[in-house]
């Protein structure tokens, strides 16, 4: 097999601008409470339930946000979970949609990005979360997987549901307890995030289309 002397990088389907990431970047404040946000349609393979579950077994007296950005055919069934759980009540909101620039404020604010999805592609939510700075959870499968490492996020496993539930809860709590690793870590994915603009992956094709015609 020819070896085309290419970089071994991930060249995703999703990308950001450069610009965005330079201009729109600031360094994060620390919150009194961490507060999580995931966003994304409102389905059942988002894995919402599951996170749902995970968070049911988190003490009730922990101090933590939830922020569920989002609409579909799933979100009046999670906010009846919310509304009929006290625990639950307490610490997540489902926001539903909203205007781009409320989402800007989410992402400002949020400490820590959650895709619980059971399956998924890369997730262009995943590249704009580190390009704010923003560490991301997620499960140590499919594309995003291949984005984050224990320097840029956390991977949790999960073959059964059960794995899945617990090793989540356990990457929640370790993000509650320890906010000096959040910042180290978001800090990393926002650089990180330049490797997944626009630009870099036209560079990448462009490379990759070079090496194509030369042999």
């Amino acid at each position: 097999m020819k070896n085309y002397n290419v970089s071994d990088e991930p060249v995703t389907e999703v990308a950001v601008d450069i610009d965005d990431i330079k201009e729109n970047y600031s360094e994060k404040s620390r919150n009194e409470e961490c507060i999580f946000l995931v966003a994304g349609r409102m389905i059942y393979r988002k894995g919402l339930d599951f996170l749902f579950d995970a968070l049911m077994r988190i003490p009730q007296e922990t101090r933590y946000q939830v922020r569920v950005v989002g609409d579909g055919p799933e979100l009046e069934h999670l906010r009846k979970r919310c509304k009929d759980d006290l625990n639950l009540s307490e610490h997540v909101h489902c926001m539903g949609s909203i205007p781009y620039m409320e989402m800007e404020k989410q992402y400002e604010s949020a400490d820590v990005f959650i895709m619980p999805s059971i399956r998924e592609t890369t997730g262009t939510v995943l590249v704009e979360a580190m390009a704010k700075g923003i560490p991301v959870v997620t499960i140590n499968k499919f594309g995003g997987a291949t984005l984050f490492d224990k320097n840029t996020g956390w991977l949790y496993e999960g073959n059964t549901k059960e794995e899945y539930i617990e090793n989540l809860k356990k990457a929640i709590l370790e993000c509650i307890a320890n906010p000096n690793e959040v910042a180290r870590r978001g800090k990393n994915a926002r650089m990180k995030a330049e490797k997944y603009t626009w630009q870099e992956k036209n560079k990448k094709y462009q490379k990759i289309y070079k090496k194509l015609l030369e042999n």
